[in-house]
């Protein structure tokens, strides 16, 4: 008995544009996606910490500070302003008054990160301790500074 030939068929081939869309990845011109932001936990003391560029002037980016009764720690993010990805090298870094610190992206991993930097978190308990933040990011060619001097302190 002869077993019936099964006829291959060809496999349909999807234009790369049309792929590209039914798997996300093209967002349309409108609208562009971005990521999913991690969040500090704790109370928002309600500032907000600008980047100024060269001439002293705010914009570009900005942080703002959390601390955690719990933890007992502070917490800093930093955005790029506005929120659009069109920032590049965006870093934050914290500093508590024992000297410990944390940045993002850490050194030995750098990164080029779009549109926010940490959340960071102090290391120790830091009740009554003052905080430092610094970060810059680059939008448009300008780079921007953030150096809040001490903050957050009793």
């Amino acid at each position: 008995m002869k077993l019936p030939k099964k006829r291959l068929r060809k496999p349909q081939v999807l234009g790369v544009g049309v792929m590209a869309l039914l798997l996300g990845l093209v967002a349309s011109p409108t609208a562009q996606a971005a990521p999913a932001a991690e969040q500090c936990s704790g109370s928002w003391d309600g500032k907000t910490y600008w980047a100024k560029n060269p001439a002293g002037r705010d914009g570009g980016g900005y942080a703002r500070t959390y601390w955690n009764g719990s933890t007992k720690k502070n917490c800093v993010k930093f955005w790029s302003s506005p929120y659009d990805g069109l920032a590049s090298h965006v870093t934050v870094a914290i500093f508590d008054e024992g000297g410990d610190y944390s940045i993002d992206p850490p050194k030995e991993h750098p990164a080029n990160l779009h549109y926010y930097a940490g959340p960071l978190y102090t290391w120790f308990n830091s009740t009554g301790q003052c905080i430092r933040v610094s970060g810059s990011l680059v939008r448009g060619g300008v780079k921007y500074n953030l150096n809040t001097g001490p903050i957050r302190c009793g």
